[in-house]
């Protein structure tokens, strides 16, 4: 774990700073023991109705939410201010060095870089990550359910009827008669159907925090980034942008209270624009992974289907094989190679929209940098920091591709065959 300098810990950034002894994010809001008291108050009032509810309800997400963007903040300062001393030195450094384990421009940026996926993983977390944690946690409830069905339908094949066991099978937990597999099958399947209809509503609620954050789905558009290897990537993307924004809001609420005393002005002005260097990495990163790792992958299995249904084509010709299951396997891989050539189309889309998006946030931290490097005043960073906070804003209004090319069963089961593959080899 990497130590901090006392200087740079939050107690000393906070007070010695702007004189704040607090968490900036804490409220009056009460502990869930409190509020969940109100909620039973409210339920058992007969006048106030479902209106209470509601309020009360509100109430505890907006001191969820509070106490989240404190956590994020504790967490994520530290980071930000050792980064943002990495970038002060970085333009005094040498080039590079031949003298060992002296520093250089080149160790330095891979030290910031570093500190950089450290944030960004610090940035990641939200409402809209529990989602999307839970909807992978209902799909893979449903996917053990299938797998026990098809074991229990397994062993019921030799399974006998209960009339037909001995004393002996009858006690023993591993000789389940014919009756007590169906019992199970049954249960299982009921299993699959209440977690359908928790995805359902998982879903529903998932587009509804996206939507929250700037990112624009629809139905096909949610399924796109719950089933594509590029999806994690964009909900990441957007959460840790919505973060920034609120980072960089209490940032300039600090500078404020601090009355823009110059050393605290550019300390955390260095802090935004450490943030927007956040950005331009989570994004390069995107676009790289897409076109290095994603598509050249994809190529892989669509050369390997030519290969095979070459191969099945040699041996129709000569007899070799039963023709049936060759002609069967030539399909297959024709559905193999017809997938991954819409599966690398679809993710050239998506890393044509972030490159887009790249530009400005390219221009953003050009600008960023110059003024940080010529910031000598005392009265307009928070207002820099304020407007930095309205870009960050329009720079995630993503509009997801949707996945409509593949409404085949066949090609969708596909894609996702192929997406399991990419995030197992990633």
């Amino acid at each position: 774990m990497r130590s901090f300098p006392p200087s740079l810990t939050l107690a000393a950034i906070l007070i010695g700073c702007c004189g704040c002894e607090k968490n900036p994010f804490a409220g009056t809001f009460g502990s869930d023991t409190s509020t969940a008291s109100q909620v039973e108050t409210a339920e058992g009032s007969s006048t106030e109705g479902d209106s209470a509810i509601a309020i009360v309800s509100e109430t505890i997400g907006d001191g969820r939410l509070r106490q989240r963007l404190g956590d994020l903040f504790e967490r994520v300062l530290p980071t930000l201010e050792e980064t943002r001393q990495l970038v002060d030195r970085h333009a005094e450094l040498p080039d590079s060095s031949v003298i060992p384990f002296k520093l250089d421009k080149q160790s330095n940026s891979a030290q910031i870089n570093e500190l950089l996926d450290q944030a960004i993983v610090a940035l990641s977390i939200s409402e809209v990550s529990d989602y999307r944690r839970r909807i992978r946690e209902a799909n893979e409830a449903i996917a053990q359910s299938q797998t026990n069905i098809a074991d229990y339908r397994r062993q019921r094949v030799s399974a006998s009827w209960a009339k037909d066991q001995s004393q002996l099978d009858k006690v023993n937990p591993f000789e389940l008669s014919k009756e007590a597999l169906d019992e199970s099958i049954a249960s299982e399947e009921e299993e699959i159907e209440r977690q359908k209809a928790i995805l359902v509503k998982l879903k529903k609620t998932f587009a509804e925090e996206l939507s929250k954050i700037g990112v624009e789905v629809d139905q096909e558009g949610v399924e796109s980034l719950l089933s594509s290897v590029s999806g994690d990537d964009i909900v990441t993307m957007a959460v840790v942008f919505d973060n920034i924004k609120h980072v960089t809001a209490q940032l300039q609420e600090l500078t404020e209270e601090s009355g823009e005393a110059l050393d605290v002005s550019k300390r955390y002005y260095g802090i935004y624009v450490v943030m927007i260097h956040v950005m331009d990495r989570i994004q390069k990163t995107f676009v790289r992974d897409v076109h290095e790792k994603h598509i050249p992958k994809l190529n892989e299995f669509s050369a390997q289907a030519e290969q095979n249904i070459k191969q099945a084509q040699t041996l129709i010709k000569v007899s070799g094989g039963d023709r049936d299951v060759l002609e069967s396997n030539i399909a297959s891989n024709e559905l193999t190679r017809q997938t991954a050539s819409l599966y690398i189309e679809y993710l050239k889309r998506n890393a044509a929209l972030i490159e887009k998006e790249n530009k400005l946030a390219q221009k953003k931290l050009a600008t960023a940098m110059n003024t940080y490097d010529t910031v000598k005043l005392s009265s307009d960073v928070a207002a820099l920091m304020n407007t930095g906070r309205r870009d960050f804003e329009t720079l995630m209004k993503l509009k997801v591709p949707s996945l409509r090319e593949f409404n085949n069963e066949a090609i969708r089961k596909e894609f996702q065959r192929m997406t399991s593959e990419l995030r197992a080899g990633r």
